[in-house]
């Protein structure tokens, strides 16, 4: 099983690859030898490091595929495998095979099979037609060629993955001290406390995805099984962070605060992270709830501020105004030990300059008004099919979705705008706003300790920088941003090595 780089998205995090645990839970419980190779660890030779895993022993490749440069890296992977052992299935998994797969088998020859959707039951029911050398004719979210025609069984997730925990084979990964973020010394574990998403976002692609769920679309797990979970990666594999990456956490507060009581009732002693938490959830929070959250080891919380404007938040139905933002700032602020983390979105259809620069006074403003906030990079705005952004810009802009894996490999969600949709203030505007993240709330300093001779630069770099980047900021200095060329080509250098 394969995990590709990720590209310049993957230079400050790298969480585990548990996609693939998920994935091969049901081939690990039916015997089959599975193991893991990380392209993201292997910084030169990757090619030696798989090919010694390679054998004609070897059944199958499967690689977990993202859009943007994962697509890159799986076709050379892929290519790689074959010419070494052509006889070995490659099979492509992952968010881009389960929206496109008929794209992947009509362009890329070394893919043999596709699936989509959840994939720890169709995966463990392909390997098997694959030992047995039958087709997988009657396996639903699988797509194949039949001499020379794409094949796609069809199917839709009616239900959550929901898989215990005690199956996850935590066992595949040798060490996870090689896995964490920006220069941290944790053992960081991922995990889940709810499945799915309750809210319509009209940008995000959870309504869509989750669309074919029967019944709620998002589920609490026992707070009793969460805390065991829990338990269990710290006693067992040594974990002092775990980081929920639900896609909401805090839709019933009542729910969060039971896994925080278990933890406190066991003396679990673990930092914790939350990657969900939407503005109309924090108004519910009270101090006392957010003191709880902090005692137990809450460090940061991921916040969908995204927008300045008052009118992209109707539009993008966050269900909260800037003056919630604010106020919602301004009560975490009063627990400083929870960084507050704010994601922004920059370039969604019908959008102003003005209101562009709206995001940017609300940005400066939570700065100011909370020490201990962060501006994450703000995503420059693309359509997801299934959403109702994507009709919208198809209407605007008359965009269509890529159609080949080259165009789709190009899609980073920090790459320059299309220069067809936006003026060209507008577009210096964004790379201000990018460019500018990076330095207005010093959170290289928050967040990094400068173990490495990257991050001492950086934070050297952070001294130097700041003050102009909060110059810009303030004046919309967006002229002659010569930092901004500096920052693609340090992409391009970083992206290659990683």
């Amino acid at each position: 099983m394969v995990y590709p780089s990720l590209g310049f998205s993957g230079t400050y995090v790298k969480h585990m690859p548990l996609s693939l645990l998920y994935a091969t839970v049901e081939v690990v419980k039916a015997g089959y030898d599975v193991e893991i190779f990380d392209q993201r660890l292997c910084e030169d030779d990757w090619q030696t490091e798989l090919g010694n895993m390679l054998g004609d022993d070897v059944l199958a490749v499967g690689i977990s595929v993202m859009s943007g440069t994962p697509i890159v890296n799986a076709i050379q992977i892929g290519r790689f495998v074959k010419a070494a052992f052509p006889q070995i299935n490659v099979v492509w998994g992952g968010p881009h095979a389960t929206f496109y797969p008929e794209t992947i088998l009509a362009q890329e020859w070394s893919a043999d099979f596709v699936v989509s959707g959840y994939a720890s039951q169709t995966f463990h029911q392909l390997v098997t037609c694959l030992s047995e050398g039958t087709e997988p004719s009657s396996i639903r979210n699988v797509s194949w060629r039949n001499d020379g025609a794409v094949v796609r069984n069809p199917g839709m997730d009616q239900s959550f993955e929901e898989i215990d925990y005690r199956e996850i084979p935590y066992h595949l990964i040798p060490d996870f001290s090689v896995y964490g973020q920006v220069d941290q010394d944790r053992i960081i574990f991922s995990m889940y406390s709810s499945l799915g998403c309750p809210y319509m976002c009209s940008f995000c692609s959870s309504p869509a995805q989750y669309s074919t769920i029967d019944g709620k679309k998002w589920v609490k797990l026992p707070p009793e099984e969460v805390a065991d979970h829990l338990q269990m990666v710290v006693e067992k594999y040594g974990a002092n962070y775990v980081y929920f990456i639900d896609d909401d956490s805090f839709p019933s507060l009542k729910h969060v605060e039971g896994i925080i009581d278990e933890i406190n009732r066991r003396g679990i002693n673990v930092k914790l992270g939350f990657r969900g938490a939407r503005i109309n959830e924090i108004k519910r929070m009270s101090d006392e709830f957010l003191s709880k959250l902090a005692d137990a080891g809450t460090d940061i919380m991921h916040i969908g501020a995204e927008t300045g404007s008052d009118r992209i938040l109707q539009l993008i139905r966050k269900d909260c105004t800037v003056d919630d933002i604010i106020a919602c700032n301004e009560k975490l602020a009063r627990h400083p030990e929870i960084t507050a983390g704010y994601n922004f979105l920059m370039g969604v259809p019908t959008e102003t300059l003005e209101e562009v620069k709206q995001t940017r006074d609300l940005m400066l403003r939570l700065v100011q008004d909370h020490a201990n906030c962060i501006i994450f990079p703000p995503n420059k705005f693309r359509p997801l099919p299934g959403t109702e952004l994507y009709d919208l810009a198809r209407d605007k802009w008359n965009y269509e979705m890529p159609d080949t894996l080259d165009e789709w490999s190009k899609i980073e969600v920090e790459g320059d705008a299309n220069s067809d949709w936006y003026s060209p203030a507008q577009q210096r505007f964004f790379n201000l706003m990018l460019i500018c993240s990076y330095f207005i709330d010093n959170k290289v300093m928050k967040l990094t300790s400068g173990r490495t001779l990257f991050y001492k630069v950086m934070r050297v770099l952070n001294v130097l920088y700041r003050p102009i980047a909060l110059l810009r900021m303030k004046f919309g200095f967006s002229r002659f941003l010569l930092e901004y060329h500096v920052y693609r080509a340090a992409v391009q250098i970083l992206t290659k090595n990683h």
